[in-house]
């Protein structure tokens, strides 16, 4: 689309990239910190930009996955974040067709600012494919846009509890619910506020 064109000649622009890059990781996931695994584990993060949370699971000696659809910004995480802990992958949600074909499974899955670029129908499939690719018992962290959306980009407002409806109906069942300021200051001027869901995957599907 139009938008989405826009959108990605935006990421390729380097004060987009240090905007997100000047992000701490540790305060932007504090809602969920508790979730994060302290051993080394598998992590999938999903719709990864610029690779900073990704660097940030690495360098605590994790092994991550950064699945990003946009080239420009995933080429720009490839170059700033040089480490061996981090694979790169061309993909994006609802399907996850590539992330699936690794034929792996994670301890923790990490959704950051997507779910509001999915309509209702994509996060239901998007859910499904969540759970082919978390080990039973793993985690998978959701951050939920409220408020105003960037004009050059689909955004769409997500409901909370269709949100996990639809993921304990695919094997998930709710942990922790939080909801928070946006870091950013201008999203916080707009009143812009995030749920970050945690989802557990069950075993044998209960």
């Amino acid at each position: 689309s139009a938008a989405s064109d826009v959108y990605k000649r935006q990421a390729a622009n380097g004060d987009f990239i240090e905007r997100v890059e000047a992000i701490s990781s540790a305060d932007l996931l504090a809602p969920a910190i508790k979730h994060i695994p302290t051993q080394p584990s598998r992590i999938l993060d999903v719709g990864a930009g610029t690779g900073r949370d990704a660097a940030w699971f690495a360098s605590l000696s994790h092994t991550v996955v950064a699945a990003e659809p946009v080239d420009a910004l995933r080429r720009a995480g490839m170059a700033k974040h040089i480490s061996p802990n981090i694979s790169w992958l061309k993909d994006a949600l609802p399907e996850l067709s590539h992330t699936i074909s690794l034929g792996q499974a994670f301890d923790l899955v990490l959704l950051c600012a997507v779910w509001q670029h999915l309509d209702a129908a994509d996060r239901r499939v998007a859910l499904s494919a969540l759970r082919s690719v978390t080990v039973d018992d793993g985690k998978v962290i959701i951050s939920i846009r409220h408020g105003a959306g960037a004009p050059t980009r689909p955004v769409f407002p997500a409901n909370v509890e269709d949100t996990v409806k639809w993921a304990e109906a695919v094997g998930f069942s709710l942990v922790d619910v939080t909801t928070t300021q946006s870091v950013q200051s201008g999203n916080h001027q707009a009143d812009v506020t995030w749920t970050w869901l945690v989802l557990q995957a069950q075993r044998d599907g209960r």
